[in-house]
Order: structure tokens, then sequence, then C-alpha cells
């Protein structure tokens, strides 16, 4: 680890402030801000903080191992990125960036479907550590062609997003006009003006656009009628009849991203899926969702204990990832802070921010006695 780097960024937070200073307010808005007055978003911290863990001194736990079996292949550690739609907002090239880290780390790295790079060029930089964020489309012959690209592309695990079934309104974004590409009124002029190191960092990248999707916008819209044409290809619940059809279509892992409810985790089960993610979205779609943290103990019940079950929602540090676990995940997930940090500090920020969860992962683990991930379990505090 760079000893300037972890005395300037020691942690999440300080390189969730420094990003969020070089983003003009559109951007920051859009990236960090939640639903309606952003309760499921402070939920999803206020939980985590609720979950208590019980050290315990008196064992024989020195040398703590996090390395972690996941649908037959090793990880480094217990945790992952999660997919971030347009996070090449943050920073350029922010996707591909830590996706190569992830690689790097031999931690998954989620290629989101609104993206500003392809499928395809992420997987070239995350390799067998990228996973493809599936929102399925309601034209079955855009969802099958996204599918084989996937397929082509080489990935391996396919992680279907279930909690968009409706076109969403975002107060901040509705107030900011925020647009793709951004519309230049005399507020966002100023606004990237104030903000010079990312809008110059930008400028030189070149104007961000859905690189992902560009083939299925048809010809001639505006871009305003593009975004809406994007975002009403994937208006539409996923019922089980349409994951046992994905089941039968994708060879590799397939996930289920984005429950909430116990009985529709069995569901999943039900359907042939390999496992389901945990989460509300980063409290993103629903602010009256509760957060993962709540519902992860009744779906791991619901279950059993041999069903993968994934987690993610307002994770920031190696204590919140121990926190997970002990609540019945066997994997975390975390998107935003990666893009913090890129955001923050450039190229370094990916592989920096990972080395800092590692050392907090190993940090807590030892300082609750707790030599592997199955023992976490066992420092839960019941409420």
């Amino acid at each position: 680890m760079d000893a300037r780097l972890d005395q300037k960024f020691p942690c999440a937070a300080d390189m969730e402030r420094a990003a969020l200073k070089r983003m003009p307010r559109f951007i920051r808005d859009y990236i960090f801000c939640g639903m309606g007055l952003g309760g499921a978003v402070q939920r999803n911290r206020d939980e985590l903080d609720r979950v208590k863990l019980c050290p315990r001194y008196l064992t024989d736990a020195d040398h703590v191992n996090f390395a972690t079996t996941l649908f037959d292949r090793e990880y480094d550690a217990p945790f992952g990125v999660a997919p971030v739609g347009m996070g090449g907002l943050a920073w350029p090239k922010a996707g591909e960036i830590i996706a190569g880290a992830a690689r790097q780390h031999n931690i998954p790295f989620g290629a989101a479907t609104y993206t500003t790079a392809t499928l395809e060029s992420l997987h070239q930089h995350a390799g067998p550590c990228g996973w493809f964020q599936f929102y399925h489309p309601n034209k079955p012959e855009v969802a099958d062609d996204v599918i084989t690209r996937a397929k082509n592309a080489g990935y391996d695990v396919l992680m279907v997003t279930v909690d968009v079934p409706a076109n969403i309104r975002r107060d901040h974004d509705t107030r900011n006009g925020f647009a793709i590409p951004p519309r230049l009124g005399p507020s966002t002029v100023l606004d990237l003006v104030m903000h010079p190191v990312w809008s110059i960092a930008m400028a030189r990248s070149g104007i961000p656009a859905f690189e992902n999707l560009l083939p299925y916008i048809p010809e001639g819209l505006s871009p305003d009628d593009s975004i809406q044409a994007l975002t009403d290809m994937v208006v539409g619940h996923v019922t089980p009849k349409m994951l046992r059809v994905l089941r039968r279509k994708w060879p590799g892992t397939l996930l289920v991203k984005g429950i909430l409810d116990p009985e529709e985790a069995v569901l999943c089960k039900k359907a042939g899926v390999d496992g389901v993610v945990v989460s509300n979205h980063g409290g993103r779609q629903l602010e009256a969702a509760p957060a993962a943290t709540e519902v992860l103990p009744a779906i791991r019940k619901a279950v059993g204990p041999g069903f993968p079950l994934i987690a993610d929602g307002g994770v920031r540090t190696g204590l919140d990832i121990c926190r997970m676990l002990a609540l019945g995940a066997d994997f975390v997930l975390m998107g935003r802070p990666y893009y913090y940090a890129v955001a923050a500090m450039g190229e370094k920020g990916a592989d920096h921010l990972m080395n800092v969860f590692k050392e907090e992962l190993r940090c807590t683990m030892g300082q609750l006695g707790c030599s592997t991930i199955p023992s976490l379990r066992d420092r839960l505090v019941s409420s």
C-alpha cells in the first residue's frame, strides 16, 4: 500500500468527501443521492450501524484468512464491485480502471448495463473477474442480443437486476436538468467552470454516452428521446417464468439482484438461479424499501444454509463487510465507494481502496477473534 496515499485517504469516507468536491453538482447529486428525500440511503447506513458484533479474545485466531470460494471460483476477499449505472460520470474511464484493479485483486467486478463503456471493453479489463449486470429488455430481440454479447465477451456470471420495474423520477435530477450528454444551460456551464479538474478531465476524455446500448437506440432521435427510449426498454417486471427462460439460455452462473422479500428469494431458488443479491439498489429506487441488513436473516432462514446470498447497500468499511457476513451473507458488494476513490485520486484510487478494505477486514476479524469468514456469524449480537 502507498504510504502517502494511505495518509491522505485512510478510509472510504475521506475518498468520498474529496470526490464529491471535485464533481459538478448535477453529477454529484446523480451519483450520491437516492430516491425522494434520501430516506433509503440513510436507512442503509443507520441499519448497518445498529449491527453489533461481540469480540472473543481468549481464542487462537492470529492468522486471518478471508479468501472466499463462490460459484466454484476462489476470490482473494469476500467482497467485490457492484454495478454502478453511468459510473463513468464520476471520472473518465472509471469503470475500466476499477475493472482492472478488481482483476489484479482477484475480486468480482460488476459491469453495468447503463454505462459509458461497452460490456466487451469492460470484460477485457476485468477478465475472469467480470460479472455482467443484465437489465431484462422488454424487446426479446434486444434481450437475446445482449445475452449473446455477454456470452461471446466471456462473462461467466449474469446478474439479472429486477428492482427497476417502472420509470423513476428522482427529484434532484429533475431539479438539475440532468441529462446525458449534459444540457449546457447557464447554470450547468457555471457548475462546470467551478469544478475545473473534473471538467478538464472529461473534456479530454470526450462527451460521455451510453456506449453499451448505442446499437439499440433508433436513429434520428434527439438526446432526450434517446434517453427515454433506453429507459422504456427495461420497463416491466421480471417474472419467475422469465427467470426460468433465462436459466435455459444462460450456461453460466445466474444471479438475481434486488431481492428484499424472503418469498421472492425462494421463488428465485425454485426458478433455478444460483444465488440472489439482497439489495435495495443503494436506496435509489424506493425510498420506503428496507435495508439489506433488515431482511438478510429472514431471507437466509427462508432459502436455507447452502444457497448463496450476496448483499449490498451502504457498505463503507471492513467492519460493514463483517456485519453483512455475520447477518447471513456469503459475499458483499459495494458500488459507489470505488467510483469515489477513482474520482478522488485517479487511476490509483480503486487499487488503494481495495487495499484499504482488505486491511480493515483483516483488522476487524482479528479484533473479533475470527480467523475465517464462517466464524463471523457466531459474533452477531442478537437485538
